[in-house]
């Protein structure tokens, strides 16, 4: 089994980072250098031609005919491990036949607009990008230098500063039509980005025109203590939190059931909601 996790992450690093080398096999199997190698060779003697040593970049790069066959192709496959290190055991397992998970839509992220995002966070530099907004009908092209990727409303984000617009925005992966790596290090960094590096307390409460049992049903649902529950967020996150817990800030809902929750501290995230 343990062959096929090592497979499952040079396939993993591969396609996401658009090359391998023994480092990480060590460090997450704890083997040795040549044992690292030998997975690769052997992997590549399956797979011809799919990776190519690169002496400058000490690493194997992906080619054309890189096709990975293990990996699901996800970045959300990618982040957990980069997060959490989850990596799949490959025993067999019969599935549970009384749990049902209905699983949202998947937004597809191209590995090439992850590549250079990923080197630019890592080198603090900037990437030379085109993005297509649904305000806009034609993309707009702008030097970006990423910082942090966030994952809300079921859909992965990258923040950091826009040269273009000369703030730090928010962009939606799947939203990119070209990224390449610019490498101009970066003077406006994560450090200096105010709204990511503040924290806001959002106090959530039932709304207050429900009926008492029905307070106390949401009391219980999200085990609030004296009828509030307090959930911490970054000042750039606020608005997607609340988004993602359907929260209206500007208008309520006319059926207090159709919100349920509603935040009692308004003036005091109003500053996070809007530019």
């Amino acid at each position: 089994m343990e062959l096929a996790q090592r497979y499952w992450m040079l396939e993993l690093l591969a396609y996401w980072e658009g090359q391998i080398n023994t480092k990480p096999l060590m460090r997450a199997f704890d083997i040795s250098r040549q044992s690292a190698s030998a997975t690769i060779n052997k992997y590549l003697a399956s797979n011809e031609d799919t990776l190519v040593y690169d002496v400058t970049q000490k690493a194997y790069v992906v080619t054309e005919t890189f096709n990975p066959t293990i990996i699901n192709k996800t970045v959300d496959e990618y982040f957990d491990w980069q997060q959490a290190g989850k990596i799949p055991s490959f025993q067999p397992r019969k599935p549970s036949t009384n749990q049902v998970r209905i699983q949202p839509l998947l937004r597809y992220v191209d590995p090439n607009t992850m590549r250079p995002l990923l080197k630019a966070m890592k080198c603090k530099t900037a990437v030379d990008c085109e993005y297509l907004s649904v305000t806009n009908n034609e993309p707009i092209g702008r030097l970006f230098y990423p910082h942090s990727f966030v994952k809300a409303a079921n859909r992965w984000h990258v923040r950091g500063f826009c040269a273009l617009r000369n703030n730090y925005l928010d962009f939606v992966l799947s939203r990119f039509r070209s990224v390449e790596y610019d490498g101009a290090e970066s003077v406006n960094t994560e450090i200096d980005d105010v709204k990511w590096n503040s924290f806001v307390n959002l106090i959530l409460a039932p709304d207050s025109r429900l009926s008492d049992i029905q307070k106390q049903a949401l009391e219980k649902d999200f085990n609030m203590m004296d009828g509030r529950l307090t959930v911490k967020a970054r000042g750039a996150l606020v608005k997607y939190t609340l988004d993602d817990l359907q929260i209206k800030t500007k208008m309520l809902e006319a059926d207090p059931q159709a919100q349920q929750l509603v935040c009692v501290n308004y003036s005091d995230i109003k500053q996070w909601l809007y530019e």
